[in-house]
């Protein structure tokens, strides 16, 4: 009899155990199944959502090179190069289009979800180099940081570092002379920390340098990006520009230089292209009216054509530009690099919505590889499924 009590009440236990289980641990692996699934399908939807945006060209084909653009002039989105033989080739004009200060004209966020048919779902796309190159830890550098040594930092987008990276450089500065200079240092290779420094030992760069421009080409393993830095200064407000097949189109932003009392005459002095492997003058200008911009004088737009850059596949520019000034200070000559942020190595660095802004809770991230005039990008996407 005591045998059998004990029997069964280890019966008992055992029973209980089953039951517990049943109740907490089997919802939990069903809740865990359907939550895989449910991010399974996610995936699959922006698996789906990056190839229709790389490989349709859209409708019209050339809708990025519209001159007179607006969002209405979509009937079909796609980033895709129409004609092109391969898969994965971006048109750079409607690239150029995700950026938000393009004075050309921007395609809205809510446009683009539309007509992907993503109602419900928030995205945010990115275009970014293969690799990142950090000049000066990100910051613009002085005039003797540049004859010291910048230091330039190349890492993979996770943060490792890349040894034995061939970085090269190539600076355009000008002097109190008001005539601008090229200077080529030396190239060099990253150590195993992925670090290397650039330095300019020219004697003419040793003195009396007023600003510059320094352009960094970078291969890693045969495939290359290009970035640029700037010496410190407010030569980034100085306008916005953009590219547009063969226009290049030149404004004021109405925030610009907030020191400027009265607001003074900005004038194109020249036009430097920058391409994957050169840089090379593209304009000369310095003539007023025509190579002028002022605020609400009849011409505070500079717009000019260059049949050449459909073809030379230029990445961005770099303007030089005569600047009036605060009273007191006057004329200067400043380096201004555009558009952005091409000169930054990538060509877009966040389009779209922010994840939980609209109650998300989980998302998925998709990668491609893909290739814009000629260079080797890498275009993600990053999606989730908004709160009713």
């Amino acid at each position: 009899m005591a045998g059998e009590a004990v029997d069964y009440l280890i019966g008992m236990v055992i029973t209980g155990i089953v039951a517990v289980s049943a109740i907490i641990v089997v919802p939990n692996i069903t809740y865990m199944s359907l939550l895989s699934v449910s991010q399974q399908q996610l995936r699959n939807i922006a698996m789906d959502t990056l190839k229709t945006m790389l490989l349709d060209a859209g409708y019209p084909y050339n809708w990025g090179s519209l001159q007179d653009f607006s969002n209405s002039s979509l009937q079909r989105f796609g980033l895709g190069l129409y004609g092109s033989n391969s898969f994965y080739v971006l048109d750079p004009n409607k690239v150029s289009r995700l950026i938000l200060d393009n004075p050309a004209g921007h395609l809205g966020y809510d446009t683009i979800r539309d007509m992907l048919k993503l109602q419900g779902y928030g995205f945010n796309f990115r275009i970014i180099a293969p690799f990142n190159v950090t000049i000066n830890g990100g910051q613009p550098v002085d005039v003797d940081t540049m004859r010291s040594g910048v230091p330039v930092v190349v890492s993979y987008n996770n943060g490792g570092p890349i040894c034995n990276a061939d970085v090269k450089a190539k600076i355009l500065y000008i002097k109190n002379d008001k005539q601008y200079y090229w200077s080529t240092p030396p190239s060099t290779r990253t150590d195993v920390l992925g670090q290397c420094s650039i330095a300019v030992t020219d004697s003419d760069f040793q003195s009396n340098v007023q600003d510059f421009v320094a352009i960094f080409y970078v291969t890693v393993a045969g495939v290359s990006t290009v970035c640029a830095t700037y010496m410190a200064g407010f030569h980034q407000q100085t306008a916005q520009a953009s590219i547009i097949g063969d226009t290049v189109k030149l404004w004021i932003p109405a925030d610009a230089v907030p020191s400027e009392n009265p607001r003074g005459v900005r004038r194109i002095m020249s036009v430097s292209a920058v391409t994957e492997t050169d840089v090379y003058e593209l304009y000369v200008g310095g003539n007023p009216p025509a190579d002028d911009m002022t605020w609400g004088e009849g011409y505070s737009f500079w717009i000019r054509q260059f049949p050449e850059l459909n073809y030379e596949d230029v990445l961005f520019l770099v303007f030089n530009i005569r600047v009036s000034i605060a009273t007191g200070i006057g004329l200067t000559y400043v380096l201004f690099l555009a558009p952005r942020p091409n000169w930054l190595g990538a060509r877009i660095e966040a389009y779209g919505d922010v994840m939980g802004t609209r109650g998300a809770s989980t998302a998925v991230k998709v990668q491609r590889d893909v290739v814009i005039q000629g260079m080797t990008y890498i275009a993600e996407l990053t999606m989730w499924k908004e709160s009713p």
